[in-house]
């Protein structure tokens, strides 16, 4: 009797383990958020994201470029390709500072299993300093060269200039964003709820310290 007893409890271990061996997978989802972060705003972790979503991080990266480059030269009224140079320059400075003053804090606000929420509080860049250094600086620019005020290209170049010069300079915002990081499971994985428009807010509260 003992030895059946002894048998069955081996048993009912030996299945117990089996069983969590074979359980939940997916990493913590504050730790899904720090990869997010770190892949979409720092350019780190594409393997990790890989591995926790299931997607590659490459064309997400891509799009938010592209996304810049295309926002800012419609802002200039210049889509001809003149500044497409200058414009990618001043993204990587953008990346640059933002990886350099910026800092975020992730809290789960929704702790379910398979649909949490994860709340990622932003210090981004902070734009209004950096909005009036800007003025300044271009102010200074006509003064010297009234010409600029006459010239759409050399208003963009000019503008160009002074947002190298003073996003290289940019403090972090003392006001923190919150981006909310809806997730859903998806087998081992977890899988971001309206990717783009979270990548999208996300950008924003770091490059501009703003909420959508």
């Amino acid at each position: 009797m003992k030895k059946k007893l002894a048998l069955m409890f081996v048993l009912v271990l030996t299945a117990a383990i089996t069983l969590a061996a074979c359980g939940d997978n997916r990493v913590e989802p504050t730790e899904a958020a720090d990869v997010a972060v770190n892949t979409i705003i720092y350019n780190k972790d594409t393997d990790k994201f890989k591995d926790v979503f299931g997607e590659d991080a490459t064309n997400l990266q891509k799009e938010i470029k592209d996304g810049f480059k295309k926002g800012f030269t419609s802002s200039l009224n210049i889509t001809d390709g003149s500044i497409d140079k200058e414009v990618d320059a001043l993204y990587d400075t953008f990346t640059k500072r933002v990886g350099e003053v910026t800092k975020y804090k992730t809290k789960v606000t929704n702790n379910d299993k398979d649909k949490p929420t994860v709340e990622i509080s932003v210090n981004g860049l902070d734009m209004t300093t950096v909005q009036a250094d800007m003025t300044t600086k271009l102010q200074e620019k006509v003064k010297a060269d009234p010409s600029i005020q006459e010239d759409a290209k050399k208003a963009a170049n000019a503008m160009l200039e002074v947002y190298q010069e003073t996003i290289a300079k940019a403090k972090v915002s003392d006001k923190a964003v919150k981006v909310k990081m809806n997730l859903e499971s998806n087998k081992d994985q977890w899988k971001i709820k309206d990717a783009d428009t979270f990548a999208q807010s996300l950008y924003l509260a770091f490059f501009t310290g703003t909420a959508q």
